[in-house]
């Protein structure tokens, strides 16, 4: 039997992982971009048109599309979509790297950052592999340091450098086997978003609830209805159904986590839709990985019940912005009216 050409077969292997996958030419994604200037879905469609060529979001753990792609690109570089899996700290050159280990001797004890790490292709960078964190990607985080988190991606080995032509390679004994490294608290206060502007004294946007409370239960209904409504891929594109499942179960599991929902009936909810739209008989090992993170995300993060706005506030009652909740679907302006229901 023909062995696999050794890209096709790394980008399978990460798949396999439940880490989303995306072709790359160099450093930037390959596939032709689905809308361009002036085109009214320019830079705004994530995929929603059911077309490929939405970068980052065209990222897939589906095998067959896979193949699909590297029979048609062999020598296409490996992207992998990150703040799925795994969130990584992009560390550029010996500038980064100085800039990098002085914050950890100053800030952060000294103490080293385990987990996977890589060798770039440029010869002196690096790519460190940490727990996914929920916070936001951050450019310059530091002197030539990047954090590289949701609806981001970065090249993996075996991929080649487009300059320099050398291969990005896992560290010896540092491969994506090894235990996740963890965000030091000093680096995480660094790349929690500021607020943009602070009011005297800003309404709360949480109240306690118990589980069951019926805002909770609408939200999970929506949830799980997303779930199983989600495009698979023989219904046009590479496949939705993985970024909608761990974008979801995120959220119910932020609800339960704040005490409005059960955990084991969201378990046992996620688990029924993923059955609906087809992920746990076509990825079944896949689909687990994939709860297993947005439920470690999920429960980090506390949410309860939208505050209702003061009489007049208009607009005041949406929760701050935070990225490690995507809102869910409201089904009532004033979660006081799930009551009603």
């Amino acid at each position: 039997m023909t062995p696999r050409p050794p890209l096709l077969d790394a980008a399978l292997g990460y798949a396999d992982r439940g880490v989303p996958v995306l072709p790359l030419r160099g450093k930037l994604p390959l596939i032709p971009a689905a809308h361009g200037p002036g085109d009214p879905l320019y830079q705004q469609c994530r995929g929603a048109c059911s077309q490929q060529g939405h970068g980052v979001h065209d990222a897939t753990t589906n095998p067959d599309q896979l193949r699909q792609w590297w029979r048609r690109w062999s020598h296409a570089n490996i992207g992998l979509r990150t703040g799925v899996v795994f969130d990584v700290i992009d560390v550029d050159g010996e500038r980064g790297r100085h800039s990098f280990q002085r914050f950890l001797t100053e800030r952060c004890g000294g103490v080293p950052i385990g987990g996977p790490r890589v060798r770039t292709g440029s010869g002196a960078g690096w790519h460190l592999y940490v727990a996914p964190t929920g916070l936001p990607d951050h450019i310059g985080v530091l002197e030539g340091v990047d954090y590289r988190a949701a609806g981001r991606y970065v090249a993996a080995p075996p991929s080649r450098h487009s300059a320099t032509g050398r291969p990005y390679v896992w560290n010896a004994g540092r491969g994506l086997d090894t235990p996740l490294g963890q965000v030091p608290p000093a680096l995480r206060e660094r790349l929690a978003p500021r607020p943009i502007d602070r009011q005297p004294e800003p309404a709360p946007t949480v109240r306690p609830a118990e589980p069951g409370h019926p805002y909770g239960r609408a939200v999970l209904e929506a949830e799980t209805a997303r779930i199983a409504g989600a495009h698979g891929p023989s219904q046009g594109r590479g496949g939705e159904r993985n970024k909608v499942l761990w974008e979801a179960a995120r959220n119910l599991y932020n609800l339960v986590a704040g005490g409005l929902l059960d955990e084991a009936e969201v378990a046992g909810e996620l688990e029924r839709a993923a059955g609906a739209c087809g992920l746990l008989s076509d990825e079944p090992r896949q689909t687990r990985r994939t709860l297993a993170s947005a439920r470690q995300v999920g429960m980090a993060h506390p949410r309860g019940i939208p505050e209702r706005p003061a009489s007049g506030a208009r607009g005041q009652d949406r929760p701050p912005k935070d990225a490690s909740h995507h809102p869910p679907f409201h089904p009532h302006r004033n979660p006081d009216r799930a009551r009603e229901r």
